[in-house]
């Protein structure tokens, strides 16, 4: 299904006659996919198989000396631009045709070197070692009078830059180790009493002095909110200079999402998919000023009483330092070039299995396929959609399918690894057949750039060793697996890098 903001930017670059042939070509490839009849019922789902070529366009850099810089008044300094490059077009990734290419995903086509890296939490458990405590989740949604917190989880986030790892949690604070584990300096110190943090229905946010929220990094900044004084505020923190170069209230409706955009711009992803904001995403300068506001195109969903689906998240990551985004019920990945563009990256096609939002909140999903997991390496895009939403009583009956695929990004080939199974992301099990590296869940699991970084902790290496899959792993890997199990503090996390 080609996006109503895709035609728009298709339409801008590519006028009359050429945008008409080009829009004819592309509405024709996707009713080819989308010409099966939507049951999903294994025997038909699977019986037929071949292999689909995906084109790719070769990795330049787009061109826009020839694009307009628009000024737009009321405050705002840009008008928002989502044209396509034409030079180089968005990649389509056809999910709508079910003739799916079977192939294993194997690790060592990818990676060849593998090192380890322990981090040890700096301070003891009396004073507030949680850090590397993954059973335990905080609420931390804050009223305007920083009052209450209720109704987001978190847990430990572990954050590469080009120099440091960064790791930290609301419950002790935010920390700084060298690229081989150790401890350089604390960030910030939050120093929550335990009898408030494991708190699981309230928490008292009188009591915050830190940080809170998803940290981001990149190139050797890492930006997070912030409570200062008993006020809201963000942070952009310098780790090279080991100080903050921005401290600032901030009166926008920040959830967690403070996003680095460059060494002078930010961005905040205000979307809420129940609420359906008017733009869902924002970017500012570091003076807080507004440069652009993208309008949300997705439609408004109409709930009213009763329970609805929980809609899912949004994929948001750096791609070779650049932001990119997939919002919540948008089938296109965009690259966020500051202050103003969104460049159509990817489009995934569900064609005539895709869920518009009315379905998606109240209607029957049985029959659809909906993104779940989608992570871009520089090789490679691991993508996992499913078959149903996903909820306890669908994964109790197996009416949940979770289907795992990639894109090679080398051959521009579309393949699929699982034709459709009931174990889901968090409990997915990989083998790895690179010498002296560990198997691991998906979930455990962070992919960026030429790298793939896996988080243990001794109580997940545990889990795996008690698992089913233990006992098919080589005897090298089972001695590999204990062994390290064996010499891992609980105040500590391993983490495996594969490159």
């Amino acid at each position: 299904m080609i996006t109503h903001y895709l035609k728009i930017a298709l339409r801008n670059i590519f006028k009359d006659r050429i945008y008409r042939i080009f829009l004819i070509i592309l509405v024709v490839a996707t009713a080819c996919g989308n010409s099966r009849r939507p049951g999903l019922s294994d025997k038909d789902l699977f019986a037929q198989r071949k292999v689909e070529t995906v084109q790719e366009p070769e990795e330049q850099a787009p061109d826009f000396s020839d694009m307009e810089t628009y000024v737009v008044t009321h405050g705002i300094k840009y008008k928002e631009s989502r044209a396509v490059d034409p030079a180089h077009p968005p990649v389509v990734i056809n999910i709508a045709n079910r003739n799916l290419n079977i192939r294993k995903f194997n690790m060592s086509d990818y990676y060849s070197k593998i090192r380890y890296v322990k981090l040890k939490h700096p301070k003891s458990e009396t004073e507030g070692n949680i850090i590397f405590d993954f059973d335990v989740h905080y609420s931390i949604s804050m009223n305007k009078n920083l009052q209450r917190m209720s109704g987001i989880i978190t847990v430990p986030q572990f954050n590469f830059t080009d120099d440091y790892i960064i790791a930290g949690d609301l419950g002790s604070g935010l920390y700084c180790y060298d690229m081989e584990g150790k401890f350089l300096f604390t960030i910030e110190s939050n120093d929550i009493p335990k009898n408030q943090y494991r708190n699981y229905n309230y928490y008292d946010g009188t009591a915050l002095k830190g940080f809170y929220g998803k940290i981001t990094v990149n190139e050797n900044k890492c930006f997070y909110n912030l409570v200062e004084n008993n006020e809201n505020m963000i942070c952009f923190y310098d780790l090279a200079q080991e100080k903050r170069i921005m401290t600032k209230p901030f009166n926008g409706r920040i959830h967690g999402t403070a996003l680095i955009l460059d060494h002078q711009s930010m961005a905040d992803y205000v979307y809420e998919p129940v609420k359906a904001a008017k733009h869902f995403l924002l970017t500012f300068d570091l003076k807080g000023d507004t440069l652009c506001r993208f309008p949300n195109y997705n439609q408004i969903p109409v709930i009213t009483g009763g329970s609805y689906n929980s809609p899912p998240s949004s994929d948001i990551y750096y791609h070779n330092k650049q932001l990119t985004i997939r919002q919540v019920f948008n089938d296109t990945v965009y690259r966020v070039v500051s202050p103003n563009r969104l460049i159509p990256a990817y489009v995934l096609n569900f064609g005539a299995y895709r869920a518009d939002i009315p379905t998606f909140f109240r209607g029957d999903l049985s029959e659809k396929l909906l993104p779940y997991t989608w992570k871009e390496a520089e090789q490679y895009i691991l993508f996992v959609y499913k078959q149903n939403q996903d909820s306890p009583n669908n994964r109790q009956n197996g009416s949940v399918k979770f289907f795992y695929s990639y894109y090679d990004r080398k051959n521009r080939q579309f393949y699929h690894f699982s034709e459709g199974t009931s174990v889901p992301f968090d409990q997915y099990f990989m083998d790895n057949s690179i010498p002296d590296a560990l198997p691991f869940v998906w979930s455990y699991a962070d992919i960026e750039d030429n790298q793939l970084r896996v988080v243990y902790t001794k109580k997940r290496l545990e889990e795996i060793s008690k698992s089913k899959e233990f006992a098919s792993l080589s005897p090298e890997q089972q001695n590999k697996l204990k062994t390290m199990q064996n010499e891992l503090d609980d105040s500590e996390v391993l983490i495996m890098i594969l490159e």
